[in-house]
This record gives C-alpha cells, structure tokens and sequence, in this order.
C-alpha cells in the first residue's frame, strides 16, 4: 500500500548519512585514467565513483522493483541525497570535525557481532564486515552528523509563544476526532475473503479467522489496529466507522484488495489539553526549523560548490557494481 517515495524517504534514514565507499587514494579528474572504476561526479575537485553511489543507495535500491529503478524521479532523488551528503561531508572535514573514536569501535565491534552481521545482510543483501570500511562508514556518518548538531541544532531555540501558538491553531479551535478500536482482515485474494467471512458466521473468533488469513501485519495481533482515527487512515476504512460496536462489516472492496473489519468500541472525543501536547508540539517545531536551516546550508554549500557530472547513472546497473567490487 505504501508508494516508492515513502519507502526510498523511510529507507534513507539509514542510510543518508552513510557513504558505503573504500578508501581511495587521492582523487581529482588527472588520474581518473589511472582507475578500474567508472567516475561518476567530481565534487570541489574530488572524484566520486559509480560504485560509491551504488553503495551509498544500495539498501534502498534492493528494494526497488524494476519499475522504479528506471523511475527518473527516484534517480534524481537519490542523486540529489549522494550530492548533498557529500557536499555535508566535505564541509565537516573543511571545519576539521572530530568524532569520538571510542564510540565508532564501540559500535563495530557490534555490527561486527554474529547478530550484528547478519542484520546488515537483511537490510544490504551483502555487506562487507571488514572493520576498517565499517569503521571508515561509521565515521563518515558521525561527521556529517556532528556537523548538523555544531552549527545547526545548537542555534535552534523554540520559544513557548510558538508552541503556544502551535496549539491554538492545531487543535483548540478544532473538534476532537472519533477512535474506533478497530480490528481488520485483509486479503488480496476475493476467494480467501469470503472463506474468511464463512468462518465469521459460523461463530468462530474474529482474532483466530484474522490469524489464519489476513495480510496484513496486524494478523499477529488477530487483526487488532488498536485505537485509530478513520483519517489516519486511506478511506476505505470510512466505511468501519459506519458500524456499532461489537458488529462486524460485510466484505469491503478497495483499490488495495478486500477488508473484513470489526469495531470493539468508540472512545468519547475529549478536548486535547495543551500540556498533553507540548512536547509533541516542541519536537514537530524543532525539526521544521531544523529541516529549513539543513536545507539553506546546503544551498549555500550548493552555490558555492563546483560540481561536475562525467556520466549517467543507470539505477538497474546496482547488480553489475555489486559484482564488479566483488571480484576486485
């Protein structure tokens, strides 16, 4: 259900501040002949390898169906994040940006862990556990890190007005939403619905019939989505605030596949208190205005960068470096 941009934004997280390279002897466009790999991008003089943007977007890549590896807007996407990030990385070392030594082997010992490796197999496919290019990534990451936090975060001061302010216009003014604890059954298959819904009729549990067929993550749970707000949610699921409690829906149709829900009860609306929502408040306001400071320092870091592209990137070619830095 969930669209390409919000995996690749959601998959980013891990690894927007990690560039997966090997340690390169020093690189500028004269000896670029003298290398095996195929240059990329030169970034204020630094050459930058069609491996090293495989490797940087290579956990969201792996997810990617063929479709969207030749999306032109995911591609742009991700080179504008492999630009940008080491853009970031360039100015943290320009800045001579420490990282604390103990915390990056701290960290590889334990991603170096039997446990720890094979989580990096799950999210990368292959990784390799060397721990000086783990270490080297690692440092990297708390660089770039470290850089947002000295000149960024430590000048970001939300004042109470504004969460004050926050809060009259997000939900004094408005009327509170309806909860429903809702538990769902979901399937793509109409035929697997309907035997659902057989079994729902004959009297057995709704958690055991949501166990047995649904889809959906929830069938751990036996369907339960716990308290939810109908617009929380696509708006098929309109159609569970329309029953009582305790009754079950019919078979419901929508673009994803087929629903079966059940609503166990209302909870009564109550007027949100401004210090139940404070924090929440402070912390939405603090990454707006750290997101907009991130983004003029890139600019200006863009504006004042020389950059230049010596070939086209072709996301499907992922498999092809992989093997290709393998067998170096």
């Amino acid at each position: 259900m969930k669209k390409i941009s919000i995996l690749v934004i959601m998959l980013l997280i891990f690894t927007a501040g990690c560039r997966l390279f090997e340690k390169e002897k020093k690189a500028d466009t004269t000896n670029i002949q003298n290398d095996n790999r195929t240059a990329y991008v030169v970034i204020n003089g630094k050459t930058l390898y069609t491996d090293d943007f495989f490797k940087f977007a290579g956990v969201a890549l792996k997810e990617m169906n063929e479709s969207d590896l030749k999306n032109e807007e995911v591609k742009k996407y991700l080179v504008k994040n492999f630009v940008e990030h080491n853009l970031l990385l360039q100015e943290a070392r320009r800045r001579n940006i420490k990282v604390d030594e103990k915390k990056i082997n701290a960290v590889t010992e334990s991603f170096l862990s039997e446990a720890g490796t094979q989580d990096l197999k799950v999210y990368s496919g292959s990784f390799d556990t060397d721990a000086n290019a783990l270490s080297e990534i690692l440092r990297e990451k708390f660089m770039v890190e470290t850089l947002i936090s000295d000149i960024i975060n430590s000048n970001i001061d939300i004042k109470e007005d504004e969460i004050k302010q926050e809060y009259v216009e997000l939900y004094s003014q408005k009327e509170p939403s309806m909860k429903a604890h809702l538990f769902q059954i979901f399937t793509t298959d109409k035929q697997v619905a309907e035997k659902a819904m057989a079994e729902l009729k004959r009297g057995l549990a709704f958690n055991e019939v949501a166990a047995r067929y649904s889809e959906g993550p929830e069938k751990e749970d036996g369907g339960d989505l716990g308290f939810i707000i109908d617009t929380d949610y696509p708006e098929i699921f309109g159609e569970a605030f329309k029953l009582k409690p305790g009754k079950i829906s019919d078979i419901v149709k929508s673009e994803y596949g087929y629903h079966i829900f059940l609503v166990k009860e209302y909870s009564k609306p109550k007027k949100i208190n401004y210090d139940d929502v404070k924090t929440q408040i402070h912390f939405s306001l603090y990454n707006k205005e750290q997101d907009k400071k991130i983004e003029e320092l890139i600019n200006e870091l863009y504006k004042n960068a020389d950059i230049e592209y010596l070939t086209d990137i072709n996301l499907s070619d992922a498999s092809l470096s992989a093997k290709s830095r393998n067998n170096r």
